[in-house]
């Protein structure tokens, strides 16, 4: 039986692609301030929620019906 890409799947890949999206935000500015400075702890929680979001598209293909 020939296997297709479904909803789950798609909504996996997806999510995972939104959490890439938000990793990646913060590297297309020039210079990545410091943590201390308020700009950098958003870089820093834009990071950290990137790797949360893409945990969570591993887990959406992870779970069985």
């Amino acid at each position: 039986m020939d296997r297709t890409v479904g909803p789950r799947e798609a909504l996996g890949a997806g999510i995972i692609a939104l959490g890439a999206l938000a990793i990646l935000m913060p590297l297309v500015v020039d210079t990545i301030p410091s943590v201390a400075d308020p700009a950098g702890l958003i870089a820093a929680m834009s990071v950290l929620i990137g790797i949360f979001v893409i945990v969570a598209g591993i887990a959406s293909f992870r779970v069985r019906d």
